[in-house]
């Protein structure tokens, strides 16, 4: 890097070398005004001086044909035609030139010296620089050997007590298996005595308990049995207590005292046996009157009239057996008032209500007794 700096200034220096001669070059124009103002225009059109005059004599032909041909170009705008320069001021700008080339060379040889001097500054300050990055760098790799010798002693300090606590550990260790051990063979010991006394203990309360579970179940016999005798004895006594109930229901005449009520129920009865009787008759009537006219169908050959015909006599029949099976239910209650009896239920024995015996006719069992009975 240091060596690239003084090239870098070199250019500067170039650069602004080149500003410097262009000065010269303006104030040598500047002072030009003692000779005419179109002499200006050709030097600032050919800067080189070091041409000879002659030449700068045929020079000048050329650019004074230029402006004819520009003025035959425009001929409405007039422009001054240049003079030709003389030999003193030819030798004036040659001088001026030689001394600016000069003077250039010696700004040259001075920025050259200056940049030398600058590059031996700053190849001194690279080498200073240097040694001391290697001062610097020899004493880092100083104190990083010494620490990382204090780190290896360290380590070793470290490893060498790691390895004193892990004796320290693994004899603790065999001290605690072996007091662990100990302990485990104390407690399988204990817990075998522990075991053989509650084994021991256990056979003890289970013949204690089989002891007295047979003595309970010996005492739960006794109660049993005597439970078993009593029930009997209670069994027998309701036995023969329902059988005497029985008896006196079956032979009992609830409504038997009361004669008033016993010739009401009959009257009814009669009454409701002719009615019946009379249904009975007419039913059957009606029915042999179908016969008749299904003959009579039959001799005519009608074959749909003989369907219904003989259903509905076969209804005929059915209600009138109903009827007829009434009449007979009457002749058993008309029985039944004659010798007292009507107005017990067939099934408990019981009196039946004197409305219900009014209003049904026949009735044979009570209330409760027909609703266990709904078959009937």
């Amino acid at each position: 890097m240091p060596s690239k700096k003084p090239a870098a200034k070199k250019a500067t220096k170039k650069a602004t070398a080149k500003p410097v001669a262009k000065k010269v070059v303006k104030k040598s124009a500047a002072k030009k005004p003692v000779s005419k103002a179109p002499v200006k225009k050709t030097v600032a059109k050919k800067k080189p001086a070091s041409k000879s005059p002659v030449k700068k004599k045929t020079a000048s032909k050329p650019s004074a044909k230029k402006t004819v041909s520009t003025k035959k170009a425009s001929p409405t705008k007039s422009k001054p035609q240049p003079k030709p320069l003389t030999p003193a001021a030819r030798e004036k700008l040659r001088i001026a030139a030689a001394a600016q080339k000069k003077r250039e060379a010696e700004a040259r040889a001075r920025e050259k010296a200056r940049q030398a001097a600058a590059l031996a500054k700053e190849r001194a300050a690279a080498k200073k620089a240097k040694e001391r990055a290697a001062a610097a760098a020899k004493k880092e790799r100083d104190r990083a050997l010494a620490a990382l010798k204090k780190e290896r002693e360290r380590a070793a300090k470290e490893k060498l007590r790691e390895k004193e606590a892990a004796r320290k550990a693994r004899e603790a260790e065999q001290l605690r298996k072996q007091r662990e051990k100990a302990a485990e063979i104390a407690k399988k010991q204990r817990e075998k005595e522990a075991a053989e006394l509650a084994k021991r203990r256990e056979i003890e309360e289970r013949d204690r308990a089989n002891e007295l579970e047979r003595l309970r179940r010996l005492e739960e016999e006794q109660r049993q049995a005597e439970a078993e005798r009593q029930r009997r004895e209670a069994e027998e006594l309701a036995r023969a207590k329902a059988a005497e109930e029985l008896a006196r229901k079956r032979t009992s005449k609830p409504y038997g005292t009361d004669q008033a009520f016993l010739s009401e129920v009959r009257g009814l009865l009669l009454q409701a046996r002719d009615e019946t009787q009379l249904t009975v008759d007419s039913l059957n009537s009606r029915a042999e009157e179908l016969l008749v006219d299904r003959q009579h169908v039959e001799y005519d050959g009608d074959s749909n009239m003989d369907v219904g015909s003989d259903f509905e006599r076969e209804q005929w029949k059915e209600q009138a057996e109903r009827s007829a099976e009434t009449i007979r239910e009457i002749d058993v209650a008309l029985a039944r008032v004659t010798d007292g009896t009507y107005g017990r239920c067939d099934d408990c024995y019981g009196p039946i209500p004197k409305e219900r015996l009014r209003s049904q006719l026949p009735v044979f069992l009570c209330v409760d007794c027909r609703r266990q009975r709904p078959w009937d």
